[in-house]
This record gives C-alpha cells, structure tokens and sequence, in this order.
C-alpha cells in the first residue's frame, strides 16, 4: 500500500495492492483496514492551532498537562469526559466508544505540529462503501472491518478493536446455548469483529511497518445474522466502569 493522501480512492489502493501481488480473494474474506488510512483518504485532518480553547479545555489542560487547544479538539469529538488524570483524558466519543484523546493521533502524520488526526465520522458508512467496492470488482462476498487500538482496564498495553464494520456478524450472542455439562449460557457474547481487528493489528504494527490492510481467510461467520460495529458498544446502564 503506498502512504494514503487525503480523496485518495481506499478501495482502488487496495484492488491495486492485491492483484499487483497476485493474492487470490474468496467468498466470506475479510478485509480489515487501519483507521489512519481511512482517515487520511477522508481528508480528517485537523489544524489545532485555529481553535480557541473553553475554559474547560483550558482547565483539563492544566490538570493532565497538555496543549489546551488539543484538550478543545478531544472535546468536540467526544460525548462527555469519563476519566483523567496526568497526561491521560479518557472520552465518550461521539461514536459511542470509551477512547483516549477521542481517538486523535498524532503519530505516522507528515504533517506540521499542529495538524491531529480525526477517526472517520461515520466508519460504518467508510466500511461499506469499500467493502460493496471490492465486492463489485472481485464478484466475491467480501466484509470489511475498520480497526484502530485501544487500551482496557486492569490490563497493560493496547490491542486492537473494530470501529467500524460492513456485511459481518461483529458480536456472536452465545446466550441460551448450552456449554459442555449442559449448563445454560447466560451472559456470554463473543466480540467477533474485535478479536479479528486484534489478530490483524499483530500484523499491522504500530510504528514504520506500513502494513494498513490485512487479508483474513478462513473465518466462517453466520451471513443471515450481520451486525455492525454500534452492537459491540456496551450501554453506560451496564458498564461497571462509568
């Protein structure tokens, strides 16, 4: 994959990368695709140094001890503050999930000190579209996972999750089976798309590996029960942690 500028076309990067290498692309492939390049053929960059900090952003930045104008930018992409503390701001992000700094990066970004890094607005629709594009070319059934990394509670180090999603079952709902005594499963969920986006991201790296698009073959997922990535998100009424 060459470095993704923005209003370059992802799905015709991608068709271009597989055929220039010769990969043959089956019925039920998924494709999962590393946020940063969606977001940088969407054009989300942000030039912080425009923006004019609230008094809360200006307070946040003393407390965490960051620049308040980024502390503003991780405002307007986000809900509500759920945690902080110094050098770290944890947000609801408009898009439902529990994110640090909402998500914007500045890391693999050739650009000024001041330019950030937005996550899509709408990963979902990006998911689809590319996903229906590769469908189209390839004439095969083919999903697409959008994934970014993120750190979790009481665990060291970041993995890998799904933020966005087309044509696959992202949450498998075990509950009501029965396990190997014969015990009914009452609460068990199995986050398909993000122990997908985990696997690819080992692949991917986070530093110079470019490697953004990962093929996954051999998954077999019910294509009568598709879900996309909102069914992942777990409602603040049930998260022991907000």
């Amino acid at each position: 994959m060459p470095l993704i500028k923005p209003g370059q076309d992802l799905s015709k990067e991608i068709i271009k990368a597989i055929s220039s290498e010769s990969i043959e692309v089956d019925d039920g492939d998924v494709i999962a695709i590393a946020q940063k390049i969606v977001s940088k053929s969407e054009n989300r960059y942000l030039d912080i140094s425009l923006l004019s900090p609230s008094d809360e952003a200006i307070t946040l930045s003393k407390q965490i001890d960051k620049d308040p104008k980024f502390i503003q930018a991780i405002l307007n992409e986000s809900k509500k503050v759920v945690r902080y503390r110094m050098g770290v701001l944890i947000v609801e992000h408009k898009l439902g999930f529990i994110h640090a700094n909402a998500g914007i990066d500045r890391s693999n970004i050739d650009q000024e000190q001041d330019i950030v890094l937005l996550l899509p607005e709408d990963p979902d629709a990006s998911a689809k579209a590319i996903s229906k594009s590769l469908s189209k070319f390839f004439t095969k059934n083919i999903s697409v996972i959008i994934t970014d990394t993120m750190g979790r509670p009481f665990r060291n180090g970041i993995v890998g999750f799904t933020i966005g999603s087309h044509n696959i079952e992202c949450l498998l709902d075990e509950r009501g089976k029965k396990d190997l005594y014969g015990n009914k499963l009452r609460v068990t969920q199995i986050g398909i798309a993000d122990e997908l986006a985990a696997a690819s991201s080992l692949l991917m790296g986070q530093a110079a590996q470019k490697k953004p698009v990962i093929l996954i073959k051999g998954y077999q997922f019910k294509q009568n029960n598709l879900s996309d990535s909102q069914s992942l998100i777990r409602g603040e009424e049930e998260d022991l942690f907000r």
